[in-house]
């Protein structure tokens, strides 16, 4: 009975901060959901595309007009101009109206009613690497198609049939089967990482800041007093409903990613939703872990803010685990959370992995609460010393 009253206590104590703290409330309610919201808008159309294309053409021809026309027409690419010179090309590029450049040369049409070999040089922009490389895809293969199509042209004028002719200009052909994400859609890739990374970076912060607030303005010592003087049961009731309302919030996460966006679910949904629930867990503990390590509030929300964002870059996300220093990727792994939460996305949205496949990562997830358990003793001493109260 006594922990419930505590537990209670606690609990109202901190539902009545929102009525006095306008600002907190906002940021913990407002900006989770409208974050969400956003990057749903941001990322709606999956993939990018009508990259902007310039082709010069030397050759003007039926042929190279012929080119042109299949540039256009392909999955990424959109000709939007066609400059007089590579030089007025290259300024187009410069100002950033057009991400490539083809130059078909001049002769190429005479070039290749004679069998000579013809070399169309292309021009990427390559300092977004995404655009880059949908480009590079793209007028790759528009221009092996291309070049495909002119070959069967030839060899029907010699008397084979269509499909002879198709058979002797590709002996070998790449037959293809992208596996998990059979769309390539950049939404499937970065969506999940981005949404649940604003979730766990608002979790740690309302953590932090309303256990740094006790300590700031000296009622820190009321706070778990009113718990019974149980420090666990202080926490438990400070942090439920931030903890709830993030949980929540994962399931607007699911439904824009499921429902709106219609991303692949191949796994155990069941297994989604609890590590959605020990994500969020984890980084409020390691929250705790943070206030009671730095005794101030300013210092723990930069070091949280700062935590959270280095999360990203870390998970082998947008750069492989394979790719890094060694010591680099392990400390990606050790260090954050949500790497392992991550791996459990894509194993059980995106591979379809089985259940067990993912218990490794969800006991990881479950040893990061721990560590920010073993924090309890340590900030039970600072709420009763004054000496620690009212630290910026």
């Amino acid at each position: 009975m006594r922990i419930c009253r505590g537990f209670g206590f606690t609990l109202r104590r901190e539902l009545g901060k929102f009525g006095k703290l306008a600002t907190f409330a906002v940021m913990v309610t407002v900006f989770p959901l409208m974050s969400l919201l956003f990057l749903a808008a941001l990322f709606e159309n999956g993939v990018p595309r009508d990259l902007p294309v310039a082709v010069v053409d030397n050759d003007a021809t039926p042929l190279s007009r012929q080119a042109a026309r299949m540039i256009d027409a392909g999955q990424f690419a959109k000709l939007v101009a066609s400059p007089a010179s590579v030089d007025e090309a290259r300024g187009m590029m410069l100002e950033g109206r057009i991400d490539a450049v083809v130059v078909l040369p001049r002769d190429m049409e005479r070039s290749v009613m004679r069998g000579e070999r013809v070399s169309v040089p292309v021009f990427i922009n390559g300092s977004n690497l995404l655009v880059g490389s949908l480009l590079e895809k793209d007028l790759s293969t528009t221009l092996q198609t291309f070049s495909t199509g002119i070959e069967i042209q030839k060899l029907q004028t010699k008397g084979m049939t269509a499909e002879a002719a198709y058979v002797a200009a590709m002996p070998v052909t790449f037959d293809k089967h992208i596996l998990f994400n059979p769309y390539t859609s950049y939404a499937y890739y970065i969506m999940p990482g981005f949404m649940s990374m604003m979730l766990f970076f608002f979790a740690i912060l309302s953590t932090v800041f309303s256990i740094g607030l006790e300590l700031k303005r000296g009622t820190a010592f009321k706070w778990l007093s009113g718990a019974g003087h149980s420090m666990g049961t202080a926490l438990v009731g400070k942090m439920l409903p931030y903890t709830l309302w993030f949980w929540l919030l994962s399931f607007v996460m699911m439904y824009l990613l499921y429902v709106r966006m219609d991303m692949p679910m191949n796994g155990s949904f069941a297994m989604l939703v609890i590590a959605n629930f020990l994500l969020i867990a984890a980084y409020q503990w390691m929250g705790v872990l943070i206030v009671t390590a730095t005794r101030g509030l300013r210092l723990a929300l930069s070091i949280s803010a700062g935590y959270s964002v280095l999360a990203f870059s870390f998970s082998g996300l947008t750069y492989p685990f394979i790719g890094m220093n060694e010591v680099v990727a392990t400390l990606g792994k050790v260090l954050f959370p949500f790497t392992h939460y991550l791996d459990i996305f894509v194993d059980q949205s995106m591979r379809g992995a089985p259940v067990w496949y993912s218990l490794g990562d969800v006991a990881v997830l479950c040893l990061f609460v721990l560590a920010g358990m073993a924090s309890i003793p340590f900030l039970r001493v600072l709420c009763k010393d004054q000496r620690q109260w009212g630290r910026l």
